[in-house]
C-alpha cells in the first residue's frame, strides 16, 4: 500500500445526503467507517428540504461516489464521478504536484 501522508497529501470523506435522508444519517456514516476501516475524517452535509447540501453546491458534483482532489492552495485538481486511482497516486507523488 502507498502511503500519501508522508507527501502531503490527506483524505476526507463528506457524505452528501441528496436522498435516502433516513437511511444515509450519521450514525450509519460512521458504521461504514468501521466497516471498511477507513482511518480518515469523515463529515456528513445533509443540506435541507429547501437545498441540497452546501458541498454538492460548492464543488459541482453530481451524484454519489464524487471525488474531489484539492491541492495545497486550494485549487480543485479533479472533480468527477470517476478518479483513476493509479494515475492519480501517481500524479500526486510527482515531484513539484
Amino acid at each position: 500500500m502507498t502511503t500519501l501522508a508522508p507527501h502531503g497529501v490527506g483524505f476526507a470523506v463528506v457524505q452528501t445526503v441528496f436522498e435516502g435522508a433516513e437511511d444515509n444519517t450519521v450514525e450509519r456514516l460512521r458504521e461504514t467507517q468501521l466497516r471498511y476501516d477507513l482511518r480518515i475524517p469523515f463529515g456528513h452535509d445533509p443540506g435541507d428540504e429547501t437545498a441540497p447540501p452546501v458541498t454538492m453546491i460548492d464543488y459541482h458534483t453530481g451524484g454519489t461516489p464524487w471525488f474531489v482532489v484539492i491541492d495545497p492552495a486550494g485549487q480543485i485538481m479533479h472533480s468527477h464521478f470517476h478518479i483513476d486511482a493509479e494515475r492519480a497516486i501517481a500524479a500526486l507523488l510527482r515531484p513539484g504536484s
